[in-house]
C-alpha cells in the first residue's frame, strides 16, 4: 500500500516583509512553493535596479 504523503513542492514559504512590495509590483502571491523561492532570490540577486525596494529586499535575503 502507498500512503500519500504531501511533496516538499506543496510547503509554502512567506515572501519577506520586506519583499512584499516587490511581490505585489510583480502579481506574486505572499507565500510560495520552495521552487518559486529559489527562483525569486536568484532573480532578486542578479536584479539591475536601483529601485529602493530591491535594495530593501536584497538585504532581507541575505540569510536565505
Amino acid at each position: 500500500m502507498l500512503l500519500a504523503s504531501p511533496s516538499r513542492a506543496e510547503d509554502r514559504v512567506a515572501v519577506p516583509a520586506a519583499c512584499r512590495a516587490l511581490a505585489a509590483q510583480a502579481g506574486l502571491p505572499l507565500t510560495l512553493t520552495h521552487a518559486e523561492a529559489a527562483r525569486a532570490v536568484a532573480y532578486i540577486r542578479v536584479m539591475i535596479s536601483q529601485d529602493p525596494a530591491v535594495a530593501r529586499c536584497r538585504v532581507a535575503l541575505r540569510g536565505y
